[in-house]
């Protein structure tokens, strides 16, 4: 167990270090970039170049957020304990990758209306605050891998939680996130008609990007469980309450589905690329959230 916590927060801490140093470059070429485009000035070969790395740039965030989410799930696992920039650090870092889909929305919106002659602004501001927002992020995650490190010298024994209490409320807490922030997400796009001609195009790189936190978190936890029986992977109680939200989840998805298929029979606008996003969103984000609820009182 500490041979592979040492791997992934090692990991995490080298990748977290180069995103950081990617954000100050980020940040100086965004305003060598928002000038010149505001100005409607050419661009020059070595500008291409320039916003190049920006886009390489996002896949090593994404990266780093990946590496996150496994080096904060095995930090829970080894330490059993909620600790409080642990939580902010896991917060951040699902806040921090939805806003990668934010990043790349607006480069392919400035570059598409720069082509066509037009002022860009509100694109250039959001781009900024999602700057803020993954410097944040690189914070608490550097502030969290600090911690983790000293406690890991620190503690000496390896005891196991009964049924990895820890972890269990770990990826409903994330799928409360992830599956609140998706619907918050299509919701939006479905409301704004200008999105929708490219949704064929962008929404299921989008879809699969959203879930990420909450595809990583639920794989470690099923690759610890691996060893075990599936009988044993729940204790009684926790196999009572997700009996509970299984139920709950059925009964409020069935009435769900129902309303989007009445409300949407003759459409074939938008919603035949969203209803199983929403759909998927709201399982994960009841089923979670019952599960959360019902083992409130362990």
């Amino acid at each position: 167990m500490r041979k592979g916590f040492l791997i992934t927060n090692i990991t995490s801490a080298a990748f977290t270090l180069i995103s950081t140093g990617w954000l100050v470059y980020d940040f100086i070429i965004f305003r060598y970039l928002n000038v010149k485009m505001l100005h409607l000035e050419p661009l020059t070969a070595a500008d291409e170049r320039y916003a190049l790395l920006i886009w390489i740039g996002l896949l090593v965030f994404l990266i780093t957020h990946i590496l996150a989410f496994i080096a904060i799930a095995a930090q829970f696992h080894l330490f059993k304990k909620v600790s409080p920039i642990r939580i902010a650090a896991l917060t951040a870092a699902v806040v921090s990758c939805f806003f990668i889909i934010n990043d790349i929305a607006c480069l392919t919106d400035i570059g598409r209306e720069y082509a066509e002659g037009f002022e860009v602004e509100t694109e250039w501001d959001s781009l900024f605050f999602s700057l803020f927002l993954h410097g944040l992020f690189f914070t608490l995650m550097t502030a969290d891998l600090i911690e983790s490190f000293r406690l890991q010298k620190r503690s000496q024994t390896d005891k196991p939680m009964i049924k990895d209490e820890v972890i269990f409320t770990l990826v409903h807490c994330v799928g409360v996130l992830c599956g609140g922030i998706g619907i918050t997400t299509v919701v939006g796009i479905y409301a704004e008609p200008g999105s929708h001609a490219i949704l064929h195009n962008t929404f299921p790189f989008m879809f699969v990007l959203t879930l990420i936190p909450y595809i990583l978190l639920a794989g470690y936890w099923l690759f610890i469980k691996l060893k075990d029986k599936p009988a044993e992977w729940y204790d009684e109680k926790q196999f009572r309450d997700i009996s509970k939200a299984g139920l709950l989840t059925m009964f409020l998805t069935i009435p769900f589905l129902a309303i989007i298929y009445i409300t949407n029979y003759n459409d074939s606008g938008p919603t035949t690329v969203l209803w199983f996003p929403m759909y998927l969103y709201f399982v994960i984000f009841i089923f979670s959230a019952g599960s959360l609820y019902f083992n409130r009182e362990n």
